[in-house]
């Protein structure tokens, strides 16, 4: 109910809502048909509905519901507590482009604070301390107060400025990335291939593509040949373990050290 007041669902919606609580849907349908006999026919509804029954369901299944997603500040990751990339962050002010000396040093002034601020929060990680933290929070809001003539520089700041929750969230939990380049480059791949050829044509085509492509990265996360992977599944001598095994000896560190990686 938080979750669909906080995104502006209608008050006849979430008063439907409040008086199903405690129903339990087990499947996709049941929850699709629960919809159509409320009349809710809006796609934008039904998506804000369906997130909302998402959100609770981890909840009450015991997720913590102080739990942060870190992402770029996409509105789609707009749930939980909200960690913010410092490397998007930063690009509005580099996109900045001066047109006098002066416009110049602002940027430059500005890139230089911003950046030795991001030192600082990495510093803060590697030994978490109150009051650096105090420190860090201090001289984020002398950045995003700083007097500058140019008004895209300014607007550079007032959007920063918003987003300080998202930004210094890792000053109230160390363990949150202060980028969101690992997840970046996972994508960046799928992001190519789109651009060259435009998709896939089919379903087939595209869970074919997802399938190789998850295969492929996933070795090389494990240093595994991809071609070696091939060969060994295809030619049915199955030496190189199940990459399950291998995300157990990730997480676990319970994989049979027996097999040694020399593909």
């Amino acid at each position: 109910m938080s979750y669909l007041e906080d995104h502006n669902c209608p008050a006849k919606w979430r008063k439907v809502f409040q008086e199903c609580l405690c129903v339990h849907f087990f499947n996709r349908e049941s929850w699709d048909a629960f919809l159509d006999d409320c009349g809710l026919t809006k796609p934008r509804l039904r998506q804000k509905a369906s997130e909302a029954m998402l959100y609770g369901s981890l909840l009450s299944h015991g997720v913590r519901s102080d739990l942060p997603i870190h992402s770029d500040g996409a509105g789609q990751f707009d749930v939980f507590i909200r960690s913010g990339c410092w490397l998007h962050a930063g690009r509005p002010i580099e996109r900045v482009i001066p047109v006098n000396k002066e416009q110049v040093e602002e940027q430059y002034q500005l890139l230089c604070r911003f950046w030795d601020l991001y030192r600082e929060l990495k510093a803060f990680k590697a030994a978490p301390d109150d009051k650096q933290a105090s420190s860090v929070r201090q001289h984020f809001r002398q950045l995003v107060q700083t007097r500058v003539e140019c008004s895209e520089l300014r607007e550079a700041l007032s959007n920063l400025a918003v987003k300080e929750p998202e930004l210094l969230a890792v000053l109230d939990d160390p363990n949150l990335p202060l980028h969101n380049n690992l997840s970046e480059s996972q994508i960046r791949e799928h992001v190519k291939r789109r651009k060259i050829s435009g998709g896939t044509r089919s379903e087939a085509g595209r869970q074919a593509r997802d399938t190789f492509a998850s295969l492929k990265k996933m070795c090389r996360l494990h240093e595994i040949s991809f071609w070696s992977y091939l060969r060994d599944r295809l030619n049915g001598y199955n030496v190189i373990p199940r990459l399950s095994e291998f995300i157990k000896k990730a997480v676990y560190g319970d994989m049979d050290e027996g097999f040694t990686n020399t593909f």
